[in-house]
């Protein structure tokens, strides 16, 4: 498991983040808030984290995904499936995946006897947090995958789930500021230090309650091995034991790692501007956009205008 998947994972390993994503970021976006529970109606203090591994080797099980049951008010249980997508490809079979993820839950609570002989089904609520670069370009629905030329397609199965897009909520859609959720996908998109100190600043103010002491270390566990390697540029991520070394650490190398953010920020800002020209780029070029020279990227970027296609980007 690299460190950006153990990181999100320890995050979302709180009830906490997953409320501060449930309450505050689904509940905020209005695609998504209609019909969903109100998140005073689930008894968080309950929530109870599951194991996957029902999941086998063959069906690609990641120790990044998350399953939490949380029960409802009025008796009933909802579960949240919660798939972390860091990588920068995009996964085309992502709703046969939740298909699949789905019913082996389902096949898992059997087994263990929480569903009752003759009883329905739980509700799962299927969620996929991508923080890639690229705008997230596979279906969210099942049934727009399958081939639908026969009139069967009542017959076809239809698994959908929820996408939140970081990058592009961040662009499109009001978050709510104090929230934990919020501060994680600005933090995950950040483009310079004077942001990142300030959002870390915020992160410890609204954790500075001792039941949050797991959250807080999440968080600084996350930017130490996540953010940081992206200012030092392959140099060893130093020892940091709090978020007041953190912020130190960032104050007293400001000029000489704002230089590397603003390069990285570039970079993703071209990823993102060619993806929806040009459509999902190949693997080979984005490692060669992240490797390149800021002069590399300037004209890259002035390109793009006047392109027609993506070798016309890379000319000159």
């Amino acid at each position: 498991m690299s460190q950006h998947d153990a990181s999100y994972r320890q995050l979302f390993s709180s009830p906490h983040m997953v409320r501060c994503l449930f309450d505050g970021i689904l509940q905020a976006c209005a695609d998504y808030g209609p019909g969903l529970p109100d998140a005073n109606d689930l008894d968080w203090d309950a929530a109870q984290a599951l194991p996957t591994n029902y999941i086998g080797k063959g069906l690609q099980q990641r120790h990044s995904d998350c399953v939490w049951r949380i029960p409802r008010r009025d008796g009933e249980d909802l579960y949240i499936l919660l798939l972390l997508e860091h990588q920068s490809r995009i996964d085309a079979h992502m709703a046969l995946r939740i298909l699949i993820y789905v019913g082996l839950l389902y096949q898992s609570l059997l087994k263990q006897g929480l569903i009752p002989a003759g009883g329905r089904y739980p509700p799962v609520l299927p969620v996929v947090l991508y923080s890639g670069v690229a705008p997230w370009s596979a279906a969210t629905r099942l049934l727009d995958c399958i081939d639908t030329s026969l009139p069967l397609r009542h017959l076809q199965p239809n698994m959908s789930y929820i996408l939140l897009d970081e990058g592009e909520m961040l662009r499109t859609t009001r978050l709510p500021k104090n929230n934990l959720a919020t501060l994680l996908f600005r933090l995950e998109h950040s483009q310079g230090v004077e942001d990142v100190r300030q959002l870390m600043q915020t992160i410890g103010k609204l954790t500075q309650n001792p039941r949050y002491d797991e959250v807080r270390r999440a968080f600084l566990d996350w930017a130490t091995h996540v953010l940081l390697p992206r200012a030092l540029d392959g140099q060893p991520t130093p020892a940091v034991h709090s978020l007041q070394e953190f912020d130190d650490m960032l104050a007293e190398n400001t000029r000489s790692w704002t230089h590397q953010w603003k390069m990285e920020g570039e970079a993703m800002l071209l990823q993102r501007q060619l993806t929806r020209k040009f459509g999902p780029l190949p693997e080979a070029l984005q490692q060669r956009i992240t490797s390149a020279t800021t002069a590399q990227l300037e004209t890259w970027s002035l390109n793009i205008l006047d392109a027609q296609t993506l070798d016309d980007v890379f000319t000159g």
